[in-house]
């Protein structure tokens, strides 16, 4: 999938109250299977791990 297809999709999902956009240098769509794979998993736990608190 292109970069601005990718980007294009992110931004047009609004349901969701908190999201972040993440790039893994060298990545492809397997990229859980690949070298950089830590870097995905360090990404994911992070936004797992963060506590989300709405503006008010």
């Amino acid at each position: 999938m292109p970069l601005e297809l990718a980007q294009s999709f992110f931004t047009s999902l609004t349901g969701a109250v908190y999201r972040r956009w993440v790039e893994i240098g060298e990545g492809t769509h397997m990229v859980l299977l690949e070298k950089n794979r830590l870097q995905a998993f360090q990404a994911i736990q992070v936004f797992l791990d963060e506590e989300y608190s709405p503006a008010l």
